[in-house]
């Protein structure tokens, strides 16, 4: 037993650190607590971090975790990189070889991956025993994919049609953008993200109760999740209700000052609120004020923040793209609208802010829907699964 849970560990890795604020995150360490909860396996998260040539321990989030720098490798490497390359790696795989056993590591689990595991499983090639890696996927991680060169993509597709390995994507939709990049040869499993919705609504409030309806957005301040169109939106309901504000939460990202910019020109900041960079832990407040939740996103693989607002019963009104369609449907349990247009967005806020027992039916609906189907523990089970598959239980 490895602190008396499961005699095996199941290696996450992530490409930064653990504390850093975002949906990846929060997919493995709920994924790792699942783990820790189900005593099967010890949940270790490797962190990729270049200037731990060493591994370095810790205990973050209330998990094990070791930072420990992992090079890329490319096969159009240059001379001096090549040679650099291949003098960590000697070195590297005399200590990960006796990490993995030290640890009996059953399986190897990246998320969000980028050129490094391609050194990560040529080191671990090596090894007499064999580890699979169940690749998780979460967005712009297939992205770069897409539209990276001829020997990457050769790289992916070798990897990933290895019967060892097993992609993984958050979403339907995901996995068929993974498809069209890497072609049939790949074949993703969909385990969608989950949401302890009891506990997290059951967090305690921190924040003063507001007397103002709230229109609230979560998502980190990026072009993508078109908070631009949501403040364009807001723009044209504002007048029409004195006592409700736009609420903005998210990770700092390049297009903060351009939109509390927007929110100037448009004559709205005295009802705009921006809060950036808030700890995780401190999200549910905002949920527990909010009228409506809107996700006016133009790229979205999944929408954790969905099942969030869901946990509190709020209706949601989201764009009708990626995986939002695998959680809400249209007029039932959500609205829908189309990305990038700010009158119907406008109309949808309207609607429901003009007729809150509907607005309120559709949030219970919500509520239900996502406690039944989503959850941290059916995310966990379903990678279960593929570990099973991929041992040839």
């Amino acid at each position: 037993m490895i602190n008396g849970v499961g005699e095996h560990t199941y290696l996450f890795v992530l490409p930064w650190s653990i504390d850093q604020i975002g949906g990846v995150n929060q997919v493995v360490i709920n994924l790792a607590r699942e783990m820790a909860k189900a005593r099967d396996f010890f949940p270790i998260v490797l962190i990729n971090d270049w200037n731990a040539i060493n591994p370095v321990r810790e205990v973050v989030q209330g998990l094990t975790t070791v930072r420990w720098r992992v090079r890329s490798y490319r096969k159009d490497m240059g001379l001096k990189e090549k040679l650099a390359y291949f003098l960590w790696e000697a070195k590297f795989y005399r200590d990960f070889h006796k990490f993995c056993i030290d640890h009996k590591v059953i399986a190897i689990n990246p998320h969000f991956p980028g050129p490094p595991i391609f050194a990560l499983e040529r080191v671990v090639k090596k090894f007499e025993t064999a580890i699979p890696f169940i690749v998780s996927f979460h967005g712009s991680d297939v992205t770069a994919i897409a539209s990276a060169g001829e020997d990457e993509l050769k790289q992916w597709k070798m990897l990933l049609a290895d019967p060892n390995h097993q992609a993984v994507a958050c979403s339907n939709d995901l996995g068929r953008k993974l498809v069209e990049a890497l072609g049939n040869e790949v074949l993703p499993v969909v385990a969608h993200n989950g949401l302890d919705v009891g506990e997290f609504s059951s967090a305690e409030k921190k924040s003063q109760p507001s007397s103002d309806r709230v229109v609230l957005n979560v998502a980190r301040f990026e072009q993508k999740k078109g908070q631009d169109v949501l403040i364009e939106a807001f723009a044209h309901i504002a007048a029409e209700y004195e006592s409700v504000k736009l609420v903005l939460v998210g990770a700092t990202d390049k297009m903060l000052p351009e939109l509390r910019a927007l929110c100037v020109r448009k004559g709205i900041e005295r009802c705009v609120e921006f809060y950036p960079d808030v700890s995780h832990e401190y999200i549910s407040d905002f949920y527990k004020g909010a009228a409506i939740f809107c996700l006016p996103s133009r790229v979205e693989p999944f929408g954790i923040v969905i099942l969030e607002a869901a946990s509190f019963g709020v209706p949601v009104v989201a764009s009708r793209i990626g995986g939002i369609p695998e959680i809400l449907t249209d007029g039932v349990n959500g609205v829908l609208v189309s990305p990038d247009d700010q009158c119907e967005l406008a109309d949808a806020i309207r609607s429901l802010l003009d007729d809150p027992i509907t607005a309120k039916e559709m949030g219970k609906r919500l509520t239900q829907h996502v406690s039944t189907h989503f959850s941290w523990r059916n995310a966990y089970e379903k990678y279960v699964d593929i570990l099973s598959l991929r041992e040839g239980r």
